[in-house]
């Protein structure tokens, strides 16, 4: 398993980002840098958004269909964030895009053994 630490890089009312509002997630990558579908077991991997205000959200990173999403503190009632991303390594992008098309785009710039 891996940590995965981002940066808000641009959003809605955030075009130059924001270092304070930050994505972490702890996930199994193969030796590419991508998500590894062959690791992903019957239970979520964690997820931990810290907003600028200092308040932290958990959630989990599921697969869907033929990609990868991401479940807010609701649990299964919480609405689904598409996750777009093709590996993660410091430098690389993710994109998360809300139920209502608005999209949260997070540079990387850690990825560690967890």
């Amino acid at each position: 398993m891996a940590r995965v630490a981002m940066v808000l890089a641009r959003g809605p009312g955030r075009p130059d980002g924001d270092i304070a509002n930050r994505l972490e997630l702890t996930a199994a990558l193969t030796p590419q840098g991508a998500l590894d579908e062959a690791a992903f077991g019957e239970l979520p991997w964690p997820t931990r958004r810290v907003l600028p205000d200092g308040n932290v959200l958990a959630g989990e990173l599921v697969r869907i269909d033929d990609g990868w999403a991401l479940r807010g503190p609701a649990g299964e009632d919480a609405p689904l964030w598409d996750v777009e991303a093709r590996v993660f390594r410091p430098g690389e992008y993710v994109t998360l895009r809300r139920p209502g098309g608005d999209e949260l785009i997070f540079r990387i710039v850690d990825v560690r053994p967890d």
